[in-house]
């Protein structure tokens, strides 16, 4: 079984790089399992087991959802909803015109957390193609920022931005990080809505916690509009389109740190974050660290 380690570790660096720490792990039957956090109360865990068959995973755990999300699958749960229809113009068949919105730098120790949101008008789908938009963790940075300033131009969607600063005092007024998101994405879909003057069928989050009733209430839709979370939610073009503007936004928020403090600050929350931490903390201090990550991450008692 020399190569399920290996396996093991794989899956375990996806996890990181999604934003997750481990906090213990033990051996079980046929395999490990992993007890996972990501800063929030809600943990998850991660069985990794091998048989006749291979290797495969398991998560499970409160936080399952979004430790899925973050592995690029999608965790079994009673009452799921169905899986996307793949190259669809309305996957989950939600109509249109609609909204979309998602996050960027849930996961990521340093640099902002960031919620976009799109209004998708009738017909739109095929232009948003033409211009690459799709889900924005498959495209590199510099295609994003492009994207994004075309995006920007149609004047439908909206970003709302918590630098670490403002992002750490929110965090402890909330207590929860899917509370704070909540408030975020309802802040921001509210806005983009007064400002544009649209009146959408639905509204369609990429969800981040499979508790929306929060999110739901904030944003204090009229009853005839649908409201809905799904995983993978980016396979909606609406989705798409926040997802790179919140993206491009993010990527913005880590060069204005880095011309700032004059330090390289890397996304994610793996080896060459925990490299450009522990100079960060030599150079500038422990205390420091509240003006350039998000310091409630398990990354920071690394530091």
């Amino acid at each position: 079984m020399a190569a399920f380690p290996e396996y093991c570790r794989e899956i375990v660096e996806r996890a990181r790089d999604a934003g997750w720490s481990v906090e213990s792990e033990r051996a079980i039957p046929y395999g490990r399992l992993y007890t996972l956090t990501s800063g929030s109360p809600e943990k998850a865990t991660l069985s990794c087991y091998h048989g006749k068959k291979g290797f495969k995973f398991v998560v499970g755990g409160k936080a399952a959802d979004a430790l899925a999300a973050g592995l690029g699958t999608q965790a079994p749960r009673t009452g799921a909803a169905a899986a996307p229809r793949a190259g669809s113009d309305d996957p989950f068949d939600l109509g249109a015109p609609r909204v979309g919105a998602d996050e960027s730098g849930k996961g990521d120790y340093f640099g902002p957390l960031v919620v976009g949101a799109w209004v998708l008008e009738d017909g739109e789908a095929e232009a948003l193609r033409a211009m690459r938009v799709a889900d924005s963790k498959g495209l590199g940075d510099n295609v994003i920022q492009r994207i994004a300033g075309r995006l920007e131009e149609r004047g439908r969607g909206a970003v709302l931005r918590l630098m670490p600063r403002e992002y750490n005092e929110r965090y402890a007024e909330a207590g929860n990080l899917n509370v704070l998101l909540a408030d975020l994405h309802a802040a921001c879909i509210t806005g983009l809505l007064e400002r544009t003057g649209a009146e959408p069928r639905a509204v369609i989050v990429d969800q981040f916690t499979p508790r929306s009733a929060y999110l739901e209430r904030e944003l204090r839709l009229p009853k005839a509009v649908r409201f809905a979370t799904r995983t993978k939610g980016e396979a909606d073009p609406a989705v798409a389109a926040a997802s790179i503007l919140a993206r491009a936004a993010f990527v913005e928020g880590l060069r204005e740190l880095g011309t700032e403090f004059g330090h390289e600050f890397p996304p994610g929350a793996g080896s060459p974050v925990l490299r450009a931490g522990r100079s960060f903390v030599q150079a500038f201090g422990h205390d420091a660290l509240e003006s350039v990550a998000k310091v409630h991450f398990a990354t920071t008692q690394q530091l």
